[in-house]
């Protein structure tokens, strides 16, 4: 074959070739094509995962003064943290409602949402659901401290309806006295209930809707009925046991269900068509068919049947006060607004005022010592605080002296350079005798309780606690009017006696005519320097009211966790008398260890005995909200 022939067939070969390889060019950009598709539809997709999860999880804006997230999230010697709860985190933009019930958180949200009634309305509006759905813990015949926050004109304002002893109480009134406890069951027990007076009051400041119209929710559901709460069940239990069914029917008979002859179980539907009613009256009437009305003959024999001392003339002249609110400086540019004594929110913020000294963030919970000594600091505030709230009392119906003296306690828990004072006393190696504390002794316990945390559209914010003090209050229940009446009087102390704990009595806090008992109730607002809501938080459970609100501050705005991760998370509580640090069962064990190591002594409960309620607005637009799972509640919001 010639050189031509040669190159002839090569050329073509080569062609060929070109061609061939032209095509596999082709083929496999086609196949990087569609694997470029492929890789960015899976970006897409964990893309958007992402970003659900991350909506999901708590959303942390330094603008919010919430401490930066930038540090990491879990120290790496630390013990994994607690499973989260079943409870939902609510993710808003506008409005939000934590409350001890689902139906009342819905209560509330349908007032703004729908009616376009004002965080004050909503506030009323859901208490009244509250007192009818979860009566073993308030209602109409308690009391209550609430917090009101205007964010237009920036105002701030405290109503105390805390309940007042009757005319005729004595500081030695239950010394003596035989037969079971006077001052915790039966009519002697109650102080003049404050709940109607102190809506009624609120309702003039930033009222919006009819005073009527805010009644109807609560009515509705009295007459048409309920779920029976579980939160209810858990209360009748250990009332049954205590022999307090047998002894007061009406009570018995609220808490049976007539179609089975037994006692309600969880879920069952509880119809209260007296309490509806007497709801209707006031509704029509205002607060004067309480006090001074229809209905105030028929709670007088109520209570006087069942051995109480209230008279018509103590209703009459019981009162609500508005007044202005205890205010702190928090170290990262916020407020917190709080009801003055006899509440317990001078204690709380003088609990955030020793700790802010030590400008906690996530990083003092990176290692193991450092998460110890952090709850370590904690604990001593605590007891601190307590050893102060041991001389609070009521200064209403007191002389100039004891006038000045709470005066002068309240600026200097408020003070800035009192809680640095403070804070050097804390010995970061051990714990203290309880006389270093500075007690004045004397602490009471109130337990029945509720609390609702409310963010408005507008930006207002309502906190309440609302009680009848121990569950079912003082077992007494009006057969007229469906009230369960409060024991609230078991919150005063009595001269020449000691408590379970040996410790002897406070006069700050004895009884008199027209004064109300030292509460833990702590419900409060926390505001920006710009004027925003931060937080709105409070809680039930007797004196770890105090210390659960402070820990789900501490949680939530100085170590950066969630709202929710905040209330879910394991408590610890310490009120300087008894001696021993309570824990909740939960709580990581290598911190106890550390702390007892540190002399604290340690007692173990299967549940916290406390149930926090909690907003959380972390930026425009960006609001959370739980309610604690351990009373299994729901928020609401839009």
């Amino acid at each position: 074959m010639s050189a031509d022939g040669v190159y002839k067939m090569d050329m073509e070969n080569s062609s060929m070739t070109t061609t061939s390889s032209g095509k596999h060019v082709v083929i496999l950009s086609i196949v990087m094509f569609l694997c470029g598709i492929a890789v960015l539809i899976v970006g897409i997709v964990l893309g958007v995962r992402a970003t659900q999860t991350a909506n999901n999880a708590p959303c942390v804006q330094p603008d919010k003064g919430v401490a930066p997230t930038t540090h990491p999230a879990a120290p790496t010697t630390q013990a994994p943290g607690p499973t989260p709860s079943i409870s939902i985190e609510g993710h808003y933009r506008y409005a939000g409602i934590a409350t001890d019930t689902q139906i009342c958180s819905k209560v509330g949200i349908d007032i703004m949402g729908r009616k376009g009634g004002s965080a004050v309305d909503a506030a009323i509006a859901t208490n009244l659901c509250v007192g009818s759905v979860n009566f073993q813990s308030n209602g109409l015949g308690g009391g209550h401290f609430m917090t009101i926050y205007k964010r237009s004109t920036n105002e701030s304002f405290a109503i105390m309806a805390r309940e007042q002893a009757p005319a005729a109480a004595t500081e030695t009134m239950y010394v003596g006295l035989t037969g079971y406890n006077n001052n915790i069951e039966g009519g002697l027990a109650s102080g003049i209930p404050g709940e109607i007076m102190g809506y009624w009051e609120a309702h003039k400041i930033g009222g919006k809707l009819p005073w009527s119209e805010l009644f109807q929710p609560a009515i509705k559901i009295c007459e048409e009925g309920f779920p029976f709460p579980p939160s209810t069940e858990d209360a009748l239990i250990p009332a049954r046991d205590k022999g307090y069914l047998d002894r007061n029917p009406n009570l018995r008979n609220l808490l049976t269900n007539p179609d089975t002859k037994k006692y309600y179980k969880r879920g069952e539907k509880i119809k209260r068509p007296e309490y509806a009613r007497t709801l209707r009256i006031i509704a029509s009437e205002g607060y004067q068919a309480f006090y001074n009305g229809s209905l105030t003959a028929i709670i007088v024999k109520e209570l006087t049947d069942a051995g109480g001392i209230i008279t018509e003339a103590d209703l009459r002249s019981y009162y609500a006060i508005v007044k202005t609110p205890v205010v702190s400086k928090l170290n990262n540019n916020m407020r917190i607004i709080s009801p003055p004594p006899p509440s317990g929110g001078l204690v709380l913020q003088f609990i955030l005022n020793i700790l802010s000294g030590y400008n906690f963030t996530p990083y003092d919970l990176m290692t193991s010592e450092k998460t110890i000594l952090t709850y370590h600091r904690i604990v001593e505030a605590f007891k601190f605080a307590f050893a102060k709230r041991s001389a609070m009392g009521d200064a209403d119906v007191e002389d100039q002296e004891f006038k000045d003296r709470i005066d002068d306690l309240i600026k200097n828990l408020t003070s800035q350079e009192y809680g640095n004072y403070v804070r050097s006393k804390i010995n970061d190696d051990k714990t203290q005798k309880t006389t270093d504390y500075g007690p004045a002794f004397s602490m009471v316990e109130d337990a029945g309780t509720g609390h609702i945390s409310l963010l408005a559209p507008n930006g207002d914010a309502v906190a309440t606690t609302t009680t009848i003090n121990f569950h079912f209050g003082s077992k007494v229940v009006g057969a007229q009017t469906g009230i369960v009446y409060n024991n609230e009087m078991d919150d005063f102390s009595t001269p020449n006696t000691t408590n379970g704990y040996g410790i002897p009595a406070s006069e700050s806090n004895f009884i008199k005519p027209g004064k109300r008992p030292v509460s833990s109730m702590c419900p409060s607002i926390i505001v920006e320097d710009d004027g925003d809501v931060s937080m709105v938080v409070g809680a039930s459970g007797g004196t770890r009211i105090i210390t659960s609100s402070a820990l789900t501050v501490i949680s939530a705005l100085w170590f950066s966790k969630g709202i929710k991760a905040s209330v879910d998370y394991p408590r610890i509580h310490h009120q300087l008398v008894p001696k021993s640090l309570r824990a909740e069962e939960g709580f990581p064990q290598y911190i106890l260890d550390g702390l007892k190591a540190k002399g604290h002594d340690i007692k173990m409960y299967a549940t916290a005995k406390s149930v926090v309620q909690a907003v959380l607005q972390k930026a425009t637009n960006k609001i959370t909200v739980n309610s604690d799972y351990r009373k299994y509640g729901i928020p609401d919001g839009y």
